[in-house]
């Protein structure tokens, strides 16, 4: 671009940053992602001055008394009654006729109890999985074996998707801008309950994740390379994979997701690219305090990190040739690309930007590492265990070579910048890692905020209160494993809504602990299956048909009539419930 034809925008978290385009370089045509691009620098300063920044612990705030009441900490009543009235407001969202065996002619209002026992079921989903989701009400029988889940007592498999299809997480006549004005209420509550029970530390990291939908979009994008390669893309600054607060990312938005009102240019100020100012723009979500941020290097340049550091942010992180280092720094990058650098290994030089307010350094380790900081001078070392390099057959792997020798592990000092990077700058993948464990992991190929509400919000909920609870102080036994916990709150919530719920009444009964041996026998006359283990209520027919089978037996213990429903079975069970039996003397 035509540098005396740019134009620049303000950001809308800080007026006093600006973003222009002509200083980058886009990683895809289709995508406003880019790398700084900047001429390297030709003079430098005297003495490099560190910025300050003390190490702060992370802290978790006292939690609710019970998993369940953490978890709704998330996913509160008043939020999921919101969604239970815009979905009964307006449950299709087109109202072509639908056909003799469509799903919508079963369509009953829905209520909160339901929707809790519907995300129990997609937290169940996401812990056993299988290839299709019906697969989950399928039960076995004598030429098939497959597992039976429990799942099937609580929902029908149409219930749960026309749940899926036809909830509303926003208000229907609300006019929407993109798939993310969806769930922006849900977003930002997520991201108020993560700062209200935890208080961040110094040590952060922005990097960005990806949500899976293959969906049609203007809002996915590609990422070659990537565990994910298409789908929506998220910039979340992170500590040690909990997920503090984001932004999404908006591809086709020209100036970036952050962009304010365009002004131009002015001489003297600092500008970045639409990728970096997302950097200023989530430290600013964050707790007002001191923060060391890392960054990999499709961020770091010299007039980020001056711009973070006017604003009480400290950084660190790794830097490419083209982001305006040093002229003499990316010369020495060239050289050891060819193998003509004839540094030894642990070999660290440091050089400080023309205001001494920004470090540059290059550190020799398996190839020369370029990096810059406002917090690291380069000469504090530490001690860390390395392993050798499975190959060494590249030209500028000599240094590295010739340290180990034939020692597969060594203990060697490396820079404390490198180390507290390498520490620190996994924050956000350590978050998708745990992501990508346990979460639903069937393709959504339409509605793309279904694959981000149930993609990416519910995770990032349950990983939330996992670390919270495994980092805190909870009144309960500690639960040191994701499927533990999600399974614990599986079960608290269908004991908690299973009972007032509004899907599938017929099969559960009124009380489900209670043990078979309790059970009392009444003899029918025939053999038939037990209506209690069925989960059959007191008074409820299985169909209408039933209604003119029931049947008049004597109780073998009190000698009352009551009335007891037949089975269309025959197979005996002894111990019936007597919660289901009518007292006929009373009606």
């Amino acid at each position: 671009m035509d540098p005396s034809c740019a134009v620049a925008v303000t950001n809308q978290f800080d007026d006093e940053l600006f973003i222009r385009v002509d200083n980058s370089s886009r990683e895809h045509p289709s995508d406003n992602t880019c790398r700084p691009e900047e001429p390297p620098l030709t003079t430098r300063g005297t003495e490099f001055k560190p910025f300050e920044v003390p190490f702060r612990a992370p802290e978790v705030r006292p939690l609710p008394n019970t998993p369940l009441a953490l978890f709704e900490t998330f996913i509160p009543l008043s939020l999921v009654e919101k969604w239970v009235q815009w979905t009964n407001q307006k449950p299709f969202s087109r109202y072509s006729t639908p056909s003799r065996y469509s799903r919508r002619l079963n369509w009953t209002p829905t209520t909160s109890g339901e929707v809790y026992l519907w995300l129990a079921a997609l937290i169940y989903i996401g812990i056993h999985r299988e290839r299709r989701i019906q697969d989950h009400w399928k039960t076995y029988s004598l030429c098939t074996q497959r597992p039976s889940h429990a799942i099937g007592r609580f929902m029908t498999y149409d219930r749960f998707q026309l749940l899926f299809q036809n909830i509303r997480l926003c208000d229907p006549e609300k006019t929407l801008s993109s798939e993310f004005d969806r769930i922006d209420e849900w977003s930002n509550h997520i991201q108020q309950s993560s700062l209200s029970l935890y208080q961040p530390g110094s040590l952060i990291a922005i990097d960005e994740c990806m949500i899976r939908y293959t969906g049609r979009s203007k809002e996915t994008t590609k990422v070659p390379n990537k565990p994910i390669p298409v789908g929506y893309k998220v910039w979340v600054v992170a500590q040690r994979g909990y997920f503090l607060s984001w932004i999404w990312h908006l591809p086709k938005k020209a100036m970036g997701p952050v962009a304010g009102l365009m002004r131009r240019k002015r001489p003297g100020e600092i500008y970045l690219n639409p990728t970096q100012s997302v950097v200023p723009a989530l430290t600013s979500l964050l707790p007002e305090q001191l923060y060391h941020v890392f960054l990999d290097n499709l961020f770091s340049s010299p007039s980020l990190f001056l711009a973070l550091r006017q604003r009480g942010i400290g950084a660190t992180g790794t830097a490419r040739t083209n982001c305006g280092i040093d002229k003499l720094l990316t010369q020495h990058k060239a050289a050891d690309a060819k193998g003509q650098l004839n540094w030894p290994w642990g070999t660290l030089k440091s050089i400080p930007t023309p205001d001494n307010l920004v470090n540059q350094l290059a550190w020799k380790d398996n190839a020369l590492v370029l990096m810059l900081s406002t917090v690291h001078t380069g000469r504090q070392l530490e001690q860390r265990i390395r392993r050798r390099p499975a190959s060494l057959t590249k030209p500028q792997q000599k240094a590295i070579k010739r340290e180990f020798g034939d020692d597969p592990i060594k203990q060697l000092p490396v820079p404390t910048a490198t180390a507290e990077y390498n520490d620190n700058m996994g924050g956000v993948d350590v978050g998708d890692q745990l992501r990508s464990y346990l979460g639903f992991d069937h393709a959504i190929r339409r509605g793309g905020w279904r694959a981000i509400a149930f993609g990416f919000l519910l995770d990032t909920a349950l990983i939330n209160t996992y670390l919270l609870q495994l980092r805190g102080s909870p009144n309960w036994a500690v639960f040191d494993s994701q499927v533990s916990w999600r399974q614990q709150l599986i079960n608290e919530l269908i004991e908690k809504h299973a009972t007032g719920g509004s899907s599938r009444q017929r099969y559960r009964s009124g009380n489900d602990a209670l043990p078979i041996s309790e059970h009392n026998l009444v003899r029918r006359g025939t053999s038939s299956r037990c209506v209690a283990c069925q989960g059959f209520r007191l008074g409820q027919l299985r169909s209408a048909s039933q209604q003119y089978r029931s049947l008049f037996v004597i109780h073998s213990a009190t000698r009352r009539y009551v009335a007891v429903l037949m089975t269309r079975t025959h197979t005996r069970c002894p111990t019936p419930n007597p919660a289901l039996e009518v007292d006929v003397t009373k009606a």
